[in-house]
């Protein structure tokens, strides 16, 4: 069957003397005139060492060439806050001028909120190119430790090394000790994940929580030998090479515990993804999506990040669109029980 057109719009693009398909060329060729000779900056809120660089600097070895203009495209690092800074900044501070764009934290929507004091800015009106990858965390445990599975964290304590207390890790483990009754005692101060895992090689902590994707990079050894094994994820879907992992939702005894853990899990979907900020021109964002898809698809680019030991499991830009609304529509009264569970002032 083919599909038609609402007459007024037919009408409209016949009276500009355009056709639709030239509108749409004629935007690409604006792109390519914008983009070439510029440099594109994803600014990340992480540091170069971590799992968020790793995946910015296998995009921009590869997307370039699929962008309109052949633009330059590097990787900037404004670590703190969890990656609050660097959201603060691109909403507030960054050049509006099409050149910015960024790879903030998947936490982003949780921070705003769970600790609005701290934020300044509206992830609402930001705007996805695409995403790379989603991210479940996943509560890995070490060899040794009197916890097995998920269940006999209910009756045994499992001492859970956290890189901040108001960091992701630590305020998903208090709203699992609170809310399902599980027995970590957490113990923060590491840092970063990777000194947290260290630490579990070293038998001060048993355990840690922390992206699924970055363990299998960081951990390859320690999982194969068995040394770490995964007790549960925090996700709305399990992670595609988990399908018998629980997922912590799968716990929640009451309709209130469920939107705690559905709150926990907000972030899985976020994965690593490149946003662009407030305002950012619909013909330069169209263009951007469609080389990131381009990109997502291409083979050269498939076959370095499989070498790296990057997972590639891409989805549109505009997926994330309704389960952004879905989280930001959170009543306050359920807010406010999360950050007395979780030790976060309000103001």
């Amino acid at each position: 069957m083919t599909s038609r057109l609402p007459a007024a719009l037919t009408a409209l693009a016949l009276a500009a003397g355009l056709g639709f398909g030239a509108t749409s060329a004629s935007a690409a060729e604006d792109a390519a005139t914008f983009f070439h000779g510029k440099q594109l900056t994803i600014t990340l809120g992480f540091g170069a060492g971590g799992g968020y660089a790793n995946y910015c600097r296998q995009l921009v070895a590869y997307w370039p060439k699929h962008i309109p203009g052949e633009p330059g495209v590097i990787c900037q690092y404004m670590p703190g806050g969890g990656g609050v800074k660097a959201a603060n900044y691109m909403y507030n501070v960054a050049p509006k001028d099409g050149s910015m764009l960024s790879m903030i934290s998947d936490y982003a929507a949780i921070a705003q909120l769970l600790e609005p004091h701290r934020v300044k800015y509206d992830l609402r009106k930001f705007k996805w190119v695409g995403i790379m990858v989603p991210s479940n965390p996943v509560l890995m445990a070490r060899r040794g430790s009197k916890v097995h599975n998920f269940d006999e964290l209910f009756k045994n304590e499992l001492i859970v090394g956290l890189t901040g207390v108001l960091a992701q890790d630590g305020i998903n483990c208090k709203l699992m000790n609170v809310f399902l009754g599980t027995k970590m005692k957490l113990v923060a101060g590491y840092n970063t994940t990777n000194k947290v895992a260290l630490a579990m090689e070293k038998g001060e902590a048993d355990a840690s929580l922390s992206s699924w994707i970055s363990w299998k990079v960081r951990a390859q050894s320690q999982l194969k030998s068995g040394e770490f094994y995964p007790l549960a994820q925090v996700g709305f879907h399990k992670a595609w090479d988990l399908p018998n992992l629980p997922l912590v939702s799968d716990y929640a005894k009451t309709e209130e515990t469920k939107q705690v853990m559905n709150l926990a899990s907000a972030a899985a979907p976020f994965g690593r993804s490149i946003t662009v900020p407030p305002g950012y021109p619909p013909h330069l964002l169209a263009a951007l999506r469609k080389a990131f898809d381009d990109t997502m698809k291409d083979k050269e680019f498939r076959e370095s990040a499989k070498k790296r030991n990057i997972e590639i499991d891409p989805s549109s830009g505009q997926s994330i669109e309704p389960i952004l609304e879905k989280i930001m529509a959170t009543p306050e009264p359920l807010l406010q029980k999360i950050r007395d569970a979780a030790g976060i002032k309000s103001s």
